[in-house]
């Protein structure tokens, strides 16, 4: 009894902690988004549109594509690995050990860091004016990225 108790207790824990954490991050990312503007088609409202980046921002997506996976990865994992760590260590060795135990909990905001630089990353390159859509194949003119910008939706012609 006391052992699921100590388990549902730091599961609790560690969720407000995480929602404290989004709550307070999301915001200043969403608010980073240098534009209003979806990243859909606004012909067939599909995902997946190709924008006029120069290449090494192309890089600079890839890259943070990884990096937001890595972080996402790491805090979905490591949520279950803390909360099994110290629920292990207060079963076994009690209450006196529970503080080295805590320091399994230092791994989550780092994940949550990386996984919020690569959501910078490819808000970046969301930046960028759309080129083509993958999925109807409709396409964009060649635009600068700082008109765009200015712009609230992107102009769309037929090819």
């Amino acid at each position: 009894m006391l052992s699921s108790f100590l388990q549902s207790l730091a599961t609790k824990l560690v969720e407000e902690i995480v929602k404290r954490l989004v709550e307070w991050l999301a915001p200043k990312t969403l608010r980073a988004v240098p534009h209003p503007a979806s990243p859909n088609c606004p012909r067939c409202r599909g995902y997946g549109v190709a924008r006029w980046a120069p290449g090494g921002v192309r890089v600079v997506f890839l890259l943070s594509l990884l990096v937001f996976m890595w972080g996402f990865a790491g805090l979905l994992l490591g949520v279950p690995v803390v909360v099994l760590t110290v629920v292990g260590v207060v079963l076994s060795d009690g209450f006196g050990a529970l503080l080295p135990a805590l320091l399994a909990l230092l791994g989550l905001p780092f994940s949550a860091t990386v996984m919020i630089a690569g959501a910078f990353g490819l808000a970046y390159y969301q930046s960028y004016p759309p080129k083509r859509c993958n999925r109807c194949h409709g396409s964009w003119p060649q635009r600068e990225r700082d008109e765009y910008l200015r712009a609230t939706w992107p102009v769309f012609t037929c090819g």
